[in-house]
């Protein structure tokens, strides 16, 4: 897919009469007082190579609306989620979300806005005034001045970090870091060149490939070469499964361990990967490594039952209650839910300086868990902290927040199992923090 920088520039020109008529309309319309459903926009890729991420989106989506409107919704309102397909591609992202900004009946949260094209979407639902939970990684927002952002996942130069730390805590020293040629997996690049040379380790090899190519032969022949004894792996299913496909053939059938991202724990990575190279490899020497919670809280059973009660969410439940930034856009929604609450207003503009008062730790607050409890305090005039799957969320002054990280394994049905975590202050560290 093609990402022309001057492209996007043309067409955020073009756009800005109908983005400025968005403004005014599906994030800033009347209120409370609105008819019908409000919307959640899922801004990710539905189609193209990244499509999993919809997938991984939309499930806490469909979690988080189905427990709000079965406690009664949101000032008389129920919700709906409404995809939003970005495609990946920073060039189709535009058109596409200024649209649906400026076509969807009351579009007043969002959450996605992943990695490939965060940096032209973010800004486009920003100025429409629509609070947003994004699952993006980019380092460039970690300092963002952007109002209606949020993001309560790590940023890719901590990912990368948090995969040289588990590298390392596995004994694995020589590591050949392979990317695919997106924003998305290049960001974790910096992280795992500062952390690798800290933790005692090298970086054998660093080689960049295009997605869904027909063959990777002679990139995974030098790649061979250098006889690394981990891969730190980041690329599409498809990308995946040929390229270890050819490292398996051209290594006498031999593939070292890999160390990736949670945004694999998909049913596409899985079925591609073992389609190539066996279950066994997915199994044993596949580690999936993303932002850590704790999975016998309170606020987790709340989620776990809402993803298992949603029939739209598939094959894929058993896979979203271990991945991170999923959870981190279920509790997104809650709180933004709650702020409206807060509020007594659905406009972004209203509620979204409601979002630190949700979320924030004061004397005196009753700690609540879920939307359902969070509805009853405030109606009952109390001031709450929500605490969710992810733990406290302490945003800093640019609305980010990362904590610690964990470490999964596929199973052989498909679903995942936790092995390990990282904390968040040796990722720092890593980092020169």
């Amino acid at each position: 897919m093609g990402r022309s920088g001057s492209g996007h520039l043309t067409l955020l020109a073009g756009l800005t009469a109908v983005l400025v008529a968005a403004c005014s309309g599906g994030g800033g319309s009347s209120g409370h007082t609105q008819s019908g459903a409000l919307s959640i926009g899922v801004i990710a890729p539905f189609t193209g190579p990244a499509a999993q991420f919809g997938k991984l989106l939309s499930a806490p989506c469909y979690a988080g609306t189905k427990l709000i409107n079965d406690a009664g919704g949101v000032l008389g309102h129920q919700l709906a989620c409404v995809s939003v397909d970005d495609t990946g591609d920073p060039a189709d992202a535009v058109p596409n979300v200024t649209r649906a900004i400026a076509t969807t009946q009351n579009l007043d949260m969002a959450i996605g806005l992943e990695s490939n094209t965060a940096a032209t979407t973010v800004p486009i639902v920003n100025r429409a005034r629509i609070p947003f939970f994004t699952t993006n990684g980019l380092v460039s927002l970690s300092n963002t001045s952007a109002q209606y952002y949020w993001r309560a996942t790590a940023s890719d130069d901590a990912n990368g970090a948090a995969f040289a730390a588990w590298a390392s805590r596995k004994g694995y020293r020589s590591a050949a870091v392979v990317f695919q040629d997106n924003v998305g997996a290049e960001g974790n690049l910096p992280g795992v060149q500062a952390a690798m040379p800290r933790l005692g380790g090298q970086i054998a090899i660093n080689v960049t490939i295009p997605g869904d190519a027909a063959s990777y032969s002679s990139v995974v022949t030098r790649v061979i070469a250098a006889r690394p004894d981990v891969l730190i792996f980041a690329a599409d299913p498809q990308t995946a499964a040929t390229f270890l496909a050819e490292y398996k053939q051209l290594d006498s059938g031999s593939l070292p361990p890999m160390v990736t991202a949670t945004d694999s724990l998909t049913p596409d990575f899985f079925n591609a990967v073992s389609r190539a190279v066996g279950t066994d490899y997915l199994t044993q020497s596949v580690y999936l490594v993303g932002s850590y919670f704790d999975n016998s809280t309170p606020a987790f059973a709340t989620y776990k039952a809402g993803i298992d009660g949603s029939p739209q969410v598939g094959d894929i439940a058993s896979v979203i209650v271990t991945v991170g930034p999923p959870a981190s856009a279920y509790d997104g929604i809650n709180v933004m839910a709650l702020a409206m609450m807060k509020a007594n207003s659905t406009i972004g503009a209203d509620y979204n300086g409601r979002i630190l008062d949700i979320v924030s730790k004061r004397s005196g607050a009753t700690v609540v868990h879920d939307y359902a409890s969070g509805k009853r305090a405030i109606e009952a005039g109390k001031q709450i902290q929500y605490v969710g799957v992810i733990g406290e969320m302490q945003f800093n002054s640019h609305h980010n927040f990362s904590g610690a990280f964990a470490a999964n394994q596929f199973r052989a049905d498909g679903s995942s199992t936790q092995v390990g975590v990282i904390s968040g202050d040796q990722v720092t560290r890593l980092l020169g923090g």
